[in-house]
């Protein structure tokens, strides 16, 4: 079986409509596999796993309720540290190595 972390958006969509994946459990295996890695490849800026998982449990009462906020609602996403995201400080560059 796949892991839910190496499923594409598609296959997660159809698995939230079909309700034989949640995207509680899909926030759950995606921030193990971060937590597994990250300390080798240091690529999260500002990573919160709370936060992350509230988001997933809000997605799924949505899609247990039949309304999805949007096209990819509960599909976890990474966003690049240079665009401006609510309540994250930007970072003014990326220090070189």
């Amino acid at each position: 079986m796949t892991a839910l972390h190496d499923l594409s958006a598609v296959a997660l969509l159809d698995g939230f409509r079909t309700k034989t994946l949640s995207p509680v459990d899909v926030a759950r295996d995606v921030l193990a596999h971060i937590a597994a890695w990250e300390p080798h490849l240091h690529a999260t800026y500002a990573l919160d796993p709370d936060a992350a998982l509230a988001q997933a449990e809000a997605s799924q009462a949505r899609w247990t309720k039949g309304e999805p906020r949007g096209a990819l609602d509960g599909v976890p996403v990474t966003i690049k540290e240079n665009i401006a995201t609510r309540g994250v400080p930007v970072p003014l560059g990326t220090a070189a190595t």
